[in-house]
């Protein structure tokens, strides 16, 4: 079945010529049907008549199939039940309305996904008369399955199984699997929650035992001492402060008021008291903080290496650190660091060697052959650079879909993939994008691949691109 891609304003669309001369003269059961909507779960279509000849126009807006979707990154478990569950439910749709399967056409190109919604969209073609081949459907699953995800490869394996048994419906096929994907996920977390539980219990007898609780009850005391201590050093510092500021309150009085005799005498001794009273307290809370954290420094290297330090790591802690990291030649070469260095000036005179020149080569065309192209962009606030060494490469803003994220308002979600044509060459595709994809001023259709070479001008939605 030959597909034809075609933009009109706003609306992207997939077309299906009718290729069976006893349908053209009427419209059967199944187009009028799709027609008015009421299959859920396929893309909306309208049926045209152009020239005598009748086509399907299927709407694809903001839409992706599932070879493109899942070009970058392959189909996680999740994605892929999701996939399944969606055909079930339009298969049973169907049914509903008394249509056989024989009309929905199942291929990576024919089924698309809703970048939007991430909902499944299904073709339904009433010129299609061959039935639906699910085992070939299945082997191109395989292909764009995330093969690192094992659940998502196992899902795909039981598909195959299945559909190998003769007579076997593919209703039945889906419900099968996505029992035992509930039934596997069940089990899984299960055993999720026992494991957990087992580590929980694990970490608590390795690291809670019980005969280190008297172990715990001495480091806490140990812990609330140096609190303690250094709650009163901070105190005993803030008294020397205050005495200190009295012994300058004192001075000051002294040097600009005149004092009697008695009153002399004793801002003599309150100046006294204060300097002596004020040192002790300073240097008494200073020496109770330095104690304080020396003391925690202990702890907690006690705490972390335990009694076992040095058969832990294999050697003596102290001596290692002496003999590694103390010693001069842990820092320095010696001899090396002794060393003269001779120094010449730029402008000395250096006895230089001839310069020898040799034959020059003439470069032909097919030497730039292999030269990658890249792409620079040239109006937009940051240069963005698309190198295309590695294709095929898509081009977008929807992160985890597209191998280059270009954030503008401009830009799809998935836009454009670059390839190479059967030569070999670079070219570009564009993925039904809104704002489309120009090649030197000419827009592209859908789907459609143009070649590109170097010093042409392509343009992704707004920003313009040079090929160097």
């Amino acid at each position: 079945m030959e597909y034809k891609y075609y933009r009109e304003l706003k609306h992207n669309y997939l077309i299906v010529k009718n290729e069976e001369p006893e349908l053209r003269k009427g419209v059967s059961y199944q187009t009028r049907m799709l027609e008015r909507g009421n299959l859920t779960g396929f893309l909306p279509c309208n049926l045209r008549t152009i020239n005598g000849e009748a086509y399907l126009y299927y709407e694809i807006n903001s839409m992706q199939s599932l070879k493109d979707r899942f070009a970058v990154k392959g189909m996680s478990a999740s994605e892929l039940r999701a996939l399944l569950s969606a055909l079930r439910n339009s298969l049973e749709i169907l049914s509903d309305y008394l249509l056989g399967m024989e009309n929905v056409v199942l291929d990576g190109r024919s089924v698309f996904v809703d970048l939007a919604t991430s909902e499944y969209r299904f073709m339904y073609c009433p010129f299609k008369t061959e039935q639906a081949d699910f085992k070939s459907f299945v082997d191109e699953l395989f292909e764009l399955v995330d093969h690192e995800d094992e659940a998502a490869v196992e899902m795909i394996y039981s598909c195959s199984e299945k559909m190998q048994i003769e007579s076997t419906l593919v209703m039945d096929v889906i419900e099968q699997v996505l029992n035992e994907e509930s039934v596997d996920q069940d089990e899984q977390e299960t055993y999720r929650m026992q494991a957990n539980t087992q580590e929980l219990e694990d970490f608590r007898e390795d690291f809670f035992p019980e005969d280190i609780g008297d172990e715990n009850n001495d480091i806490q005391k140990e812990e609330a001492k140096s609190k303690k201590n250094k709650l009163d050093g901070r105190i005993q510092i803030l008294f020397g402060v205050l005495f200190m500021g009295l012994l300058g309150a004192m001075m000051y009085i002294r040097m600009n008021y005149i004092l009697s005799k008695e009153e002399d005498i004793l801002s003599i001794i309150v100046i006294v008291l204060s300097m002596i009273t004020g040192l002790i307290a300073l240097l008494t809370g200073i020496k109770d903080i330095t104690e304080n954290g020396v003391s925690r420094f202990r702890t907690k290297k006690v705490e972390k290496t335990g009694d076992d330090e040095d058969d832990y790591y294999g050697y003596d802690m102290e001596t290692s650190y002496d003999n590694d990291f103390m010693s001069e030649d842990a820092y320095m070469n010696e001899a090396g660091y002794r060393k003269q260095v001779k120094i010449t000036a730029a402008n000395s005179s250096v006895k230089k060697a001839p310069a020898t020149c040799g034959e020059t080569i003439v470069l032909t065309d097919e030497d730039d052959t292999d030269k990658d192209i890249i792409l620079y962009s040239r109006n937009s606030d940051k240069t963005i650079r698309i190198s295309l060494d590695k294709l095929p490469l898509t081009v977008g803003k929807m992160e985890g879909c597209v191998d280059k994220v270009i954030n503008d308002v401009s830009i799809s979600r998935m836009h454009c993939r670059f390839v190479r044509d059967r030569e070999g060459r670079p070219a570009v595709v564009d993925l039904g994008s809104t704002n489309g994809t120009y090649r030197n001023g000419l827009r592209l259709n859908p789907q459609e691949e143009c070649s590109i070479d170097e010093g042409d001008e392509i343009r992704i939605g707004k920003i313009c691109f040079d090929c160097r």
